[in-house]
């Protein structure tokens, strides 16, 4: 339960509102670990980023796109203090220092895509696409420019709504650095009924990992499945990186894995994920 926001609503939104009259979402603590790391990355990448802003040699400015899956409505409360936090699309808008030429945000929630539209409304180079992002990619990949520099942020809150044919697609974009949610906590739930497990082929792309993965102590091991799919799209697997993301309990909930086709991004990925929201020191592998 979120405190002073009511009651939590199937969609995890709450039944009170924002200051700004629009609806929120419910989320726990590590949220604000997980968007102190995006908006880092955000602002770390400005210098490259700029590049690709204005015309560079006679060539014409390729643009830069946020692009961000599960969008929800742009603004939490987190359920443990009440505090109300900006999401991952108002870090997008309000980035000034090179800001994102086209930011694409879906939501499959009509109130959330709803709330997104208000929030954003100032910002006149963002599209709110409402719909199952796996089943609107091809609208999702019209509005990315083709020769930008790009970053999608994937952050599913759980294990089915995203499927590896929608990250791959992204991953086909030239320039297109990715942030995925990996559900760690929620697949070693799955691991445990069998018919379940059609959700982690739909998220890996593969069936291979079933000879390499018995066990929930074992669940880790896919993210070297992931990196392994990622691969023929264009991402070095060494590279590709993971992050874990705790509960209060220091429980892994989910890791946060970074790939990008470039060494600058790589670099800039490790310096910023070398410490926590709190300063603290993370573990990546």
């Amino acid at each position: 339960m979120c405190k002073k926001g009511g009651k939590t609503k199937l969609n995890g939104n709450r039944s009170v509102l924002g200051e700004d009259g629009f609806v929120v979402q419910c989320v726990g603590p590590w949220a604000k670990d997980k968007h102190d790391y995006l908006e880092r990355y955000v602002e770390a990448t400005a210098g490259p980023r700029s590049k690709y802003l204005s015309n560079q040699g006679g060539r014409p400015a390729g643009g830069a796109a946020f692009v961000d899956l599960f969008a929800g409505p742009g603004m939490a409360r987190v359920r443990t203090s009440g505090e109300i936090i900006s999401g991952s699309p108002l870090i997008a808008v309000r980035h000034a220092r090179a800001p994102f030429t086209q930011i694409v945000l879906c939501d499959k929630e009509p109130e959330n895509a709803d709330a997104l539209r208000k929030r954003t409304a100032e910002y006149g180079t963002v599209h709110v696409l409402e719909g199952d992002c796996n089943q609107r990619i091809e609208d999702i990949l019209n509005l990315i420019p083709e020769y930008g520099l790009n970053i999608a942020l994937l952050d599913p809150y759980g294990l089915r709504p995203l499927s590896f044919e929608t990250i791959s697609a992204l991953g086909r974009v030239k320039r297109m650095d990715l942030l995925i949610h990996f559900p760690t906590m929620d697949i070693k739930r799955n691991l445990q009924n069998k018919s379940q497990l059609q959700y982690i082929d739909q998220f890996l792309g593969t069936k291979d990992w079933r000879s390499r993965v018995k066990s929930s102590g074992d669940v880790v091991k896919l993210i070297d499945v992931l990196r392994e799919q990622l691969a023929p799209v264009g991402y070095d697997q060494k590279a590709v990186r993971s992050l874990p993301v705790l509960n209060r309990n220091k429980n892994v909930l989910y890791h946060l894995i970074y790939a990008s086709k470039h060494v600058k991004g790589n670099a800039i990925w490790e310096s910023i994920a070398k410490t926590t929201a709190t300063g603290q020191q993370s573990f990546s592998i």
